[in-house]
C-alpha cells in the first residue's frame, strides 16, 4: 500500500481549525501530525503539572512513545503505550477536543504490533488529529 493510500485512512481527532482549539492543543497536534514526538509531549507538560489529569498524561506519554519508536527504542515505546492506554481511557479525565478513548485503541494497536511491523510503518499508521 502506498503512503498516499494509508493517509487516506486517517482521521482526524479535532477540529480542523486551530481557531476553536486552546494553543497548546494546537501545538500538540502540529507536532503530533508532523512526526515531531518529542515537541509534541512537550507541549502538555505545562498544563498538566497545573492539573494532574490523567488523560493529559496519556497524551504525553503515547507521544514519549511515538518518540522512542522513532529512536528504535522498541522496550521505551511498549512501556510507555502501556502506561498511556488505561491513562486514556479514564473516565475522570477532565474534558478534551482530543478523542482520547481512539487514541487509546491507536495505543492497543500500536502495542499488539511492535514486534511485528517496523517502527516507520507503526507511526505511519498513526492516526492524524
Amino acid at each position: 500500500m502506498r503512503r498516499s493510500q494509508r493517509r487516506a485512512k486517517h482521521f482526524r481527532l479535532v477540529p480542523p481549525s486551530s481557531e476553536e482549539i486552546p494553543a497548546d492543543i494546537a501545538a500538540f497536534r502540529k507536532c503530533w501530525n508532523e512526526g515531531r514526538f518529542f515537541e509534541a509531549h512537550e507541549t502538555f507538560e505545562p498544563r498538566w503539572i497545573q492539573g494532574r489529569d490523567p488523560g493529559l498524561q496519556g497524551l504525553i506519554q503515547l507521544a514519549a512513545a511515538f518518540h522512542h519508536l522513532q529512536k528504535g527504542n522498541t522496550r521505551g515505546a511498549r512501556t510507555m503505550l502501556q502506561r498511556a492506554i488505561p491513562r486514556l481511557r479514564n473516565p475522570r479525565n477532565a474534558p478534551c477536543v482530543i478523542d482520547e478513548k481512539q487514541l487509546a485503541n491507536c495505543a492497543e494497536s500500536t502495542t499488539g504490533l511492535l514486534d511485528t511491523k517496523g517502527a516507520s510503518d507503526l507511526i505511519d499508521a498513526r492516526p492524524r488529529l
